[in-house]
């Protein structure tokens, strides 16, 4: 038979086994009982200990054993004898009382995995024996206590004994398994023991001769992203491992997960447990609004990005009659918000701030010549002109015919006047509602509430807005973190149709042709297929007596999971990502990768681990991943924590180069220091005053071969604040130096560049970027004081 077996066979594990075979033995905890946290030292966070739990109830445990280990000869103790260590001045009540209240807690953690019931119904109706054998603090009648709360009466009666470490005071690994088989007058060849330690429950029954099968939970890709989560989930909420433990109610469904593919894993395994989370969320909403308006409220999601929310949503829900999408975008809002001159003179006053003018003309439904000389002016300029009364009149009467075809767009999708909806969609700002909503109160009398996956208002609009991750749940900076990397989420939960920019009189969506590649729409639709999967199945493997509906326990692991994608991602899913191009919207026709390894890399030579503050690309996390996780934990916690960090405090192993000044005047030379950016590369600045010097690096000097990547002109006044590719290139001229193609040049002892400067009196600073590829050997101990 196997010797190990994926948690999605446990339950036919019986059809293998040696006809010997008439006692089946399980390990307890991860194989018949599981948890819905991370690690099991995840429960103690709600032990009621001020400044948290966790690692002073590990550590009492771990006194306890040595202690048990010195007096005993064993490593095997009880949990009163760890509360005990744990808490030295209380009686014999207090520590009754913490007794009972972890094993309540684990209680409320644990569930029993439907797989492993369903092999013991089999092994039952086969009429073989059931034993549970445990490494455990717990005693036997703590243990059985539990397995009744957990997984009921039903279940316990179908176990015929159940042995505990501690009270024998030896593990599986130690023995236990021999004082198993005394007890039960047993044979070795008769007993086939299941867990999930490869030790203690293969090695070790197999040393004595039992059958053993060794349960492996997820695979190994799973098992590094569980991880990862956990890490993140610390991250982002200061409460993880202190008042309360890292949540992973989607363990079960990730384990029972089949298809063995990166598009499935990035699906099922990381936006099922977000979505789904957010249905659950959504549908309560929608209940509560219900109840308090004493009617019906409609969820209307937003096309194109709440496509894979509502497919989600109509899964889990099957009666969501009400559930529709509609198809307004910023854009669409935007144009149908401009009802007055006082609305379009404080849109005209925001947007030009915030998107280039030929947009806004475009939003205020001016196109062709009138938008393009629009475009031209300046903002002061392009503001008047709008704003002139003949030009407004003219914007206004389109607007308003613009807004009679939403509405009827409104009423297509069923909507009511005087109904309450809710506008459901990613978010992050709820512009959409804060355009559109005043419009449609004052047209069709409707309450217009929004309820988003994530929330982060940049200014208190004062409308009904909630969040499933909002300031109620996280500080407004660890929010904007999360937006930073939204775009991916938006790419892999929007659907392959262009984007709405009109209607027909009757309502139906004049869309814009869409213009993203089919190679990239395979994908999504694969990943979000795994995504629905999830959600149709993702209560599946789990069984409890007393469901335990905790929704802040799922909204917390639904963040762990998003956070992690977006700062943490794997290589397979980077790789899948680097096929996307994401769709700017606006009206326009603009799409720009989602994300560049190359481009971050290019960033990283020239800038150094700064660059990580300073970029704004897409998917910065994605790009970052080939160069390691310490970059990736850099840029979370700068973001999340909005960190000081400058380009000086980056400067460290820098080695010493000596540069000739030359000018009219006479020359001179001086030592400068480089400092290491990425894969080898060094960076050496030179500034540059009113007074025009003309710099040549001795690359010859310390270097028989150098690679001299860029060498760029900079204004010293924004160096600092430039992005990695700002400024110019620089006109450089080599002697000395061979040149033998890609910029690799073999050197004389008297080899330089030098960069003439630019004209004008502007201070600035030379920027040069290089490799050492060989030093010369008098110069390794410069190296090395360097």
């Amino acid at each position: 038979m196997k010797t190990s077996i994926r948690a999605y066979d446990v339950a036919s594990l019986l059809e293998q086994v040696p006809s010997e075979v008439t006692t089946l033995s399980l390990d307890c905890f991860d194989t018949l009982l599981w948890r819905d946290v991370q690690a099991p030292r995840d429960v103690f966070a709600r032990i009621d200990l001020e400044g948290g739990a966790v690692e002073p109830r590990m550590w009492a445990e771990r006194a306890a054993r040595q202690a048990a280990k010195l007096h005993r000869k064993t490593v095997e103790v009880t949990l009163p004898e760890i509360y005990t260590r744990l808490m030295p001045a209380a009686d014999e009540d207090a520590i009754a009382a913490a007794v009972a209240h972890e094993c309540a807690l684990e209680a409320r953690h644990c569930f029993a995995f439907a797989p492993t019931v369903e092999l013991i119904r089999r092994a039952h109706a086969r009429g073989m024996r059931v034993i549970i054998v445990s490494d455990i603090y717990f005693s036997h009648a703590e243990l059985v206590a539990l397995l009744k709360a957990v997984a009921g009466e039903e279940v316990v009666a179908m176990i015929d004994r159940v042995f505990v470490s501690s009270e024998y005071g030896i593990g599986k690994g130690d023995g236990l398994f021999k004082t198993v088989m005394a007890e039960l007058g047993a044979a070795p060849e008769t007993i086939l023991h299941v867990g999930d330690n490869k030790v203690a429950d293969v090695i070790a029954p197999q040393a004595v001769g039992i059958h053993a099968a060794h349960l492996v939970q997820f695979d190994e890709e799973s098992v590094t992203r569980l991880r990862l989560e956990s890490a993140a989930a610390t991250l982002i909420d200061p409460e993880a491992r202190v008042a309360v433990p890292v949540s992973q109610n989607h363990r079960a469904a990730v384990a029972l997960r089949r298809e063995d593919s990166d598009v499935a894993r990035l699906g099922h395994d990381v936006l099922g447990p977000l979505f789904h989370g957010f249905a659950l969320w959504v549908r309560d909403e929608v209940a509560a609004l219900t109840a308090q308006h004493g009617r019906q409220v409609k969820p209307l999601f937003l096309m194109r990005d709440g496509f894979l929310p509502l497919e989600v949503f109509r899964t889990v829900f099957s009666d969501a009659g009400d559930a529709a999408p509609i198809e307004i975008s910023r854009y669409v809002a935007a144009c149908a918000s401009l009802t007055d001159a006082e609305r379009l003179k404080d849109f005209v006053t925001e947007a030009v701030h915030r998107a280039p003018l030929s947009v806004v003309a475009r939003q205020l439904l001016l196109f062709g010549h009138e938008g393009a000389k629009l475009a031209k002016m300046k903002p002061a300029q392009f503001c008047k002109a709008v704003l002139e009364p003949k030009m407004a009149k003219r914007i206004l009467a389109r607007s308003a015919k613009f807004t009679d075809r939403v509405l009827a767009h409104l009423r297509q999708a069923g909507v009511n006047d005087g109904d309450t909806v809710m506008f459901v969609d990613l978010g992050y700002n709820g512009s959409v509602q804060n355009q559109i909503a005043p419009v449609l109160a004052e047209k069709m009398g409707l309450h217009v509430v929004g309820r988003y996956l994530l929330l982060r208002e940049e200014v208190r609009s004062g409308l009904d807005k909630k969040g499933f991750f909002d300031v109620r749940h996280y500080e407004t900076r660890m929010l904007h973190a999360l937006c930073t990397q939204v775009a991916v989420i938006e790419q892999l939960a929007t659907v392959a149709q262009g984007s709405t920019v009109d209607y027909e009189e009757d309502g139906a969506p004049i869309r814009k042709e869409a213009d993203i590649k089919g190679g990239q729409s395979a994908i999504r639709d694969k990943v979000q297929a795994a995504c629905i999967a999830y959600a149709r199945d993702a209560e599946t493997g789990v069984m409890r007596v007393t469901q335990v509906e905790d929704a802040d326990d799922r909204r917390r692991s639904a963040a762990a999971a998003l956070a992690r994608l977006m700062f943490f991602p794997s290589a397979e899913e980077v790789t899948l990502l680097e096929a996307f191009d994401h769709d700017v919207n606006l009206g326009t026709t603009e799409v720009v990768r989602l994300l560049d390894r190359d481009n971050s890399a290019e960033g990283l030579k020239r800038r150094g681990l700064s660059y990580i503050n300073e970029t704004d690309r897409m998917f910065v996390p994605g790009e970052l991943r080939g160069h390691g996780l310490p970059l990736n934990l850099s840029l979370l916690a700068s973001t999340r924590f909005a960190l000081d960090i400058r380009n000086a405090d980056f400067q460290s192993g820098g080695i010493e180069l000596p540069v000739i000044l030359m000018s009219a005047q006479g020359q001179g030379v001086h030592n400068f220091d480089a400092y290491p950016t990425a894969q080898g590369f060094y960076r050496i600045n030179i500034p540059m005053g009113q007074e025009r010097w003309t710099p040549a690096i001795q690359f010859g000097v310390p270097f028989g071969w150098v690679q001299v990547e860029s060498a760029m002109w900079h204004r010293l006044a924004d160096f600092d604040a430039s992005a990695p590719v700002c400024g110019a290139n620089a006109v450089t001229v080599t002697d000395g130096m061979t040149d033998h193609g890609d910029a690799l040049y073999q050197c004389s002892p008297s080899g330089f560049v030098m960069a003439p400067p630019p004209k004008g009196d502007e201070p600035m600073v030379l920027s040069v970027v290089f490799r050492p590829v060989v030093w010369r050997k008098e110069a390794g101990s410069r190296k090395q004081v360097a």
